[in-house]
């Protein structure tokens, strides 16, 4: 049976310095995939849902946060991602943040990912195979002047972005919404800038969004 979430892993930076810790961004996206073409064109129809991603974690990498979603820990080293539901044709994201120690020069690997989900209507549990996520550490020193990933900055600052106004209906006090008016100005400044950089659109009307909210 053909799986109905295709799942897409994205580094904040291809390479690494072997010398030295540093924090990276693991974009995970997926999309929702239906069982027939001539369906998919006519439906946006529910395909999964109680979507859980379980991740197990070398002892060289340290998760701290996650972004878009909560993370449970799980047994061992391991943590539980409960996302939910998605629809055919769409496409969801979230960003978890981990901070590597410093490993000899090579690809080693670092994360264990697996996928569960009831695909309707016969509410069948699915399993994806489980995938394995490896990190490049290199001595050269050209790795320490990358810049990060645009796609996954960009998604990283966007959920940023939703968590801030999710934020902004429990300001119950002066103090609080003088606090929260300054963390929406930086992060429509960062998204505004992001675009300045890249020339992205859809950066420029969410930045718009924030700003509206402070006039508001």
């Amino acid at each position: 049976m053909q799986a109905s979430i295709q799942p897409i892993f994205t580094w904040s930076r291809s390479r690494i310095f072997a010398g030295a810790s540093r924090n990276l961004i693991l974009l995970v996206e997926w999309k929702g995939l239906n069982q027939r073409e001539e369906v998919r064109k006519k439906s946006r129809k529910l395909v999964a849902k109680e979507i859980e991603l379980r991740i197990w974690l070398e002892a060289h990498l340290t998760f701290i946060g996650a972004y878009g979603c909560t993370a449970e820990a799980g047994e061992g080293r391991s943590l539980l991602l409960k996302l939910g539901k998605i629809h055919a044709g769409a496409r969801k994201f979230i960003c978890l943040e981990f901070k590597t120690e410093g490993m000899p020069s090579g690809i080693h690997e670092a994360l264990w990912l697996q996928w569960q989900y009831k695909q309707p209507p016969v509410e069948r549990i699915r399993e994806l195979p489980l995938q394995k996520l490896g990190l490049e550490y290199t001595h050269h020193t050209d790795a320490l002047a990358l810049d990060n990933c645009f796609h996954v900055e960009k998604h990283l600052e966007l959920l940023k972005m939703v968590k801030v106004l999710e934020e902004v209906p429990l300001s119950d006090s002066r103090r609080r919404d003088l606090v929260l008016e300054e963390r929406v100005r930086r992060q429509a400044d960062k998204l505004l800038l992001l675009a300045a950089r890249s020339g992205d659109m859809q950066l420029v009307k969410e930045a718009e969004v924030l700003y509206k909210q402070l006039e508001a």
